[in-house]
């Protein structure tokens, strides 16, 4: 009997989130795409570009995603956009390849993982947009709630102290290639989205925020990333690239405040 009442449990959940993802589908999408891309062709193919995350958020304001983008679409890579549909500011972030992330050259497929806030059950999404015009997408619904509007754990002092420590990494991998290198940025900072209550006040916490990262190989630009308010806490991105030469990794932030940060690893 108990297994008979798992399995409807399990039947219950599944259609409560394939319904939950058909109306993502019906609902913000429509206006956001023709927003962002107007009435452009997007191509959902399944091989250019993928993205993983969980199917159900443990933490709604900490959700890890992981995008793919194919090998042979790097050289050509412009700018990918990760969206979040139902989000009260849906674009979560757009990255800008710059000509050392295209002609590094071939590691196999690159990726790229960063932390993200879920309002409610929602498809996230990612576009990659390459040289010649063409939009490539790959989605994923993923159920979670309240992750930019739940109440902040620290109050101000303790959210603001330390703010703007960066842990910047690198690292490389023979067995994947002599090429392959990866960075790691995380910048220490609330990213407050505005929609937070302070226990303390009983009022919203004003929104601040890292808008903007920078990062370079040598002396030459590697990735910007424009930012909002769904990406976590703590900030955080992981990137696969190509360096044979081994070049320093250099970071440059800046949040809503004016306040600039900087890193370098080798």
């Amino acid at each position: 009997m108990r297994a008979s009442f798992e399995r409807l449990a399990v039947t219950a959940l599944s259609a409560l989130l394939l319904a939950g993802a058909a109306r993502a589908e019906e609902g913000a999408w429509k206006d956001l795409r023709a927003d962002l891309f107007q009435a452009r062709e997007i191509v959902e193919d399944g091989r250019a570009v993928k993205l993983f995350g969980p199917r159900s958020a443990e933490d709604a304001a900490l959700v890890p995603v992981t995008i793919y983008i194919a090998a042979d679409l790097v050289s050509q890579a412009r700018q990918l956009t990760l969206v979040i549909d139902e989000n009260p500011a849906p674009v979560a972030a757009v990255l800008r390849f710059a000509d050392a992330y295209r002609n590094g050259g071939d590691v196999g497929d690159r990726t790229i993982e960063a932390r993200i806030r879920l309002e409610t059950m929602t498809r996230v999404r990612a576009i990659l947009e390459t040289g010649d015009g063409t939009l490539y997408a790959a989605s994923q619904f993923i159920a979670g709630s309240g992750g930019c509007t739940s109440t902040a754990l620290k109050d101000m002092d303790e959210a603001m102290a330390g703010i703007g420590r960066t842990r910047l990494r690198v690292a490389d991998d023979a067995t994947r290639s002599p090429l392959w290198r990866e960075v790691q940025v995380q910048i220490r900072h609330p990213n407050f989205s505005g929609l937070q209550i302070d226990t303390r006040t009983n009022r919203y916490t004003p929104a601040v925020f890292v808008d903007r990262i920078h990062l370079e190989v040598g002396q030459q630009p590697l990735v910007s990333i424009e930012s909002g308010i769904a990406i976590s806490e703590d900030p955080f991105f992981r990137l696969s690239f190509a360096g044979g030469d081994r070049a320093a990794v250099s970071l440059v932030a800046h949040d809503t405040d004016g306040r600039t940060f900087r890193s370098r690893a080798e």
